[in-house]
């Protein structure tokens, strides 16, 4: 990896989940023990993890391709960092309901994609770190946060139409984003995040319209150190001039190639910033 050389495999700090844990995902950023990556390909290279990282996640089900529209547009929109789909769900044919009800095995998945970010950082220090993570996926993405250790932070973090409860307690990630932590939702993506996460539940449990509808609301009864922690947070809603960005507000809008493109993009790349605080 050019100048840097690794002097031991990313594995070695991977935890090993219990027995009764499955599916935990594979190894999205492997390194050989001599340091060099085990797979290669035009966004995972030596020379993208030069100039940082963003790791993805999609929602239930495991197909990832809203991920890969995602990340093409994020390449077309000028990053340059190394761009990671991770894999943390069980996968498709009916077992995309246990990505909603697997709880253990979620925040085991969420701890491993810690670990990752870890190590990342311990390797390649001051590199910007982008954590994106979709519907579902939104909440791994906010768990594997929360499982940082103090001092190990991301630069920014997306959570677009996530399917966690309106009244989550973010506090806990917020420690662990540095800039800024960005939430989309639409309050046209009925189907999937009003009716199914009412009838199915969110991924953190309760049977609610979730967050990816209508945003996230402030919790009751927050320390006044957790409500200055919310500073952090911008709410972008959708609106209908957003078609014109190719967001049309349904369940996939805000990862489509163009919205990743034109509006994604240059929040990645620190050159934008966009939504409405949610605390003064």
């Amino acid at each position: 990896m050019g100048k840097h050389r690794f002097s031991s495999p990313l594995e070695s700090i991977t935890p090993q989940p219990s027995p009764r844990v499955r599916f935990i995902p594979a190894d999205p950023l492997a390194w050989h023990p001599d340091g060099r990556l085990e797979h290669k390909s035009r966004y995972l290279s030596h020379g993208r993890l030069e100039e940082g990282l963003v790791l993805s996640l999609d929602g239930v089900g495991g197909y990832n391709w809203l991920n890969r529209m995602l990340r093409w547009g994020l390449r077309d929109g000028g990053v340059k960092s190394a761009i990671v789909i991770y894999h943390w769900s069980v996968g498709p044919l009916g077992l995309w309901l246990g990505d909603l009800m697997l709880r253990r095995r979620n925040r085991a998945a969420a701890g491993i994609l810690a670990e990752y970010i870890v190590e990342y950082r311990r390797r390649m220090p001051g590199r910007p770190v982008t954590l994106i993570g979709h519907s579902a996926g939104g909440g791994i993405a906010a768990w594997a946060l929360e499982a940082l250790p103090d001092g190990c932070q991301v630069d920014r973090a997306m959570l677009l139409s996530p399917a966690l409860s309106p009244r989550y307690n973010l506090a806990r990630a917020l420690r662990a984003v540095r800039d800024r932590l960005y939430v989309a939702y639409s309050w046209t993506d009925i189907g999937l995040m009003a009716v199914g996460t009412t009838v199915f539940g969110t991924i953190d449990g309760p049977h609610t319209p979730c967050a990816g509808l209508i945003g996230f609301r402030l919790p009751r009864n927050l320390s006044a150190e957790e409500r200055a922690a919310y500073r952090k947070v911008r709410q972008i809603g959708w609106h209908p001039r957003m078609i014109r960005d190719g967001n049309w507000g349904d369940h996939t809008g805000f990862t489509t190639h163009r919205y990743a493109c034109r509006v994604l993009a240059p929040v990645v790349l620190a050159r934008s910033d966009l939504g409405e605080p949610m605390v003064p």
